[in-house]
């Protein structure tokens, strides 16, 4: 059958987003065609050819990131209509507006199972089918050369590089710098040799980053994402506009007025794509306390440290042991590396899957490959790989990204349109 992914091509520039997409044209035993859209670019495809259209998550629809052409083909298009959405926590309920409007009827969400029903009501979508699955797999490039050295002899104890997140983000957000502070004063204290930072200067990039991780016995690491659901897409505006009228209010006194209400505790603790490099770079994970997806688990996968420090002398202890480190990081590197149970071919061997079931409750439409093809002739068409956005590197794009990070997400939306116009021309 033939697959249509409708992504941005101006988000493909992080290595998760790009392999994320261009894992189904590598391994789906389908047909698979990609075309770049956003909310300024008109649909030149006809979507008749096609038994599938998925929209991918870098279309951010909670944000509106769909033209109207799109929209209203979408709308018409007789075929199984699927999203690809994370960051759910991000004005969801204009994310129900969109699915509901399009009348997709099928979802891969990353909200774990268990939480499906709390954010997504069957009694709002009668018609459509929510699957869980991961922000991330592990790809083909993290099978790293094995020729590295154990973490036994590795010079760094304990390496880390965290990035301060808004404070909206809740708990989550909290914990990357958490984590850090309180390892690093421990290390610190007791000459335990250490580079940890969470500082956004101090970030690491590209081929950096890989050489760092083999240098470190261990890695710190926390659970991803935001347990903090802004419903109604307003809470950042609340947030700037109440500082705005407060100049010395600090990031406690917003957290208790603004955020602990919309935390729900636990419900979208996720595993990180981090957790996957320093396990395929045989790094020790010495991460907080937490489930990370099922995928890792405490003292097979990683050393769990409590949030409140009171077990880092053990932490220590178990770091200096040189046969644990070893066998804890080739017993991470089988289950999770080896086994294939979290590798993008078996990601896109459950979508297929899923596409299958839901297709049977549908009509069957007539597709056309040779016409699929002849579309990728026109300009900003349809391709059969997704396309790779390369944004300046340096910096001051380090800087940029960190800045946007803090903007209102009303501004962020005014600047898209103008980024968008100057990042095509690299």
């Amino acid at each position: 059958m033939n697959i249509l992914i409708l992504y941005d091509a101006t988000q493909t520039y992080t290595n998760t987003v790009f392999e994320h997409i261009a894992c189904f044209g590598k391994y789906s035993k389908n047909k698979v065609f990609f075309s770049h859209q956003d909310q300024t670019t008109e649909l030149n495809v006809d979507l008749s050819r096609f038994d599938v259209v998925a929209i991918h998550y870098s279309i951010r629809i909670c944000f509106d990131q769909i033209s109207p052409s799109t929209a209203n083909a979408l709308s018409e298009f007789k075929g199984l209509k699927l999203l690809f959405i994370q960051d759910e926590y991000n004005h969801t309920k204009r994310a129900w507006y969109w699915i509901n409007t399009l009348g997709i009827q099928l979802v891969f969400t990353v909200v774990p199972e268990a939480w499906v029903e709390r954010i997504y009501p069957v009694r709002e979508f009668p018609n459509t089918r929510f699957v869980s699955n991961l922000t991330g797999y592990v790809p083909d490039d993290l099978r790293l050369n094995l020729d590295v050295k154990p973490p036994s002899q590795r010079p760094l104890i304990v390496g880390y590089r965290g990035r301060p997140l808004p404070i909206y983000y809740g708990q989550l957000g909290m914990d990357k710098i958490a984590i850090g502070k309180l390892v690093k004063t421990y290390c610190d204290a007791h000459s335990v040799k250490n580079d940890i930072a969470w500082s956004e200067e101090a970030r690491i990039y590209g081929p950096s980053w890989y050489k760092f991780m083999v240098s470190c016995r261990s890695m710190l690491g926390s659970e991803s994402g935001s347990n903090v659901f802004d419903w109604d897409g307003t809470l950042v505006n609340r947030i700037a506009k109440f500082r705005n009228q407060n100049s010395k209010v600090g990031d406690a006194e917003i957290y208790e007025k603004f955020i602990r209400i919309e935390e729900i505790d636990g419900i979208m603790n996720q595993v990180s794509p981090r957790v996957f490099e320093a396990i395929a770079a045989r790094t020790v994970l010495v991460l907080f306390e937490g489930d990370y997806s099922g995928v890792v688990k405490a003292g097979i996968h990683f050393i769990s440290v409590k949030k409140d420090g009171s077990n880092l002398v053990e932490t220590m202890r178990l770091l200096q042991d040189e046969s644990y480190v070893d066998a804890m990081a080739d017993r991470a590197y089988q289950d999770v590396i080896t086994s294939g149970k979290y590798s993008y071919q078996s990601f896109v061997r459950l979508v297929d899957e899923e596409i299958s079931i839901s297709l049977g409750a549908l009509v069957p439409q007539k597709s056309n490959v040779a016409a699929c093809r002849a579309d990728m002739e026109k300009p900003i068409s349809i391709t059969t790989s997704p396309i790779r956005s390369v944004l300046p590197p340096g910096l001051a794009m380090r800087i940029s990204i960190y800045v946007w990070s803090w903007l209102p997400e009303n501004v962020r939306r005014l600047l898209i349109p103008v980024l968008k116009r100057h990042i095509k021309k690299y």
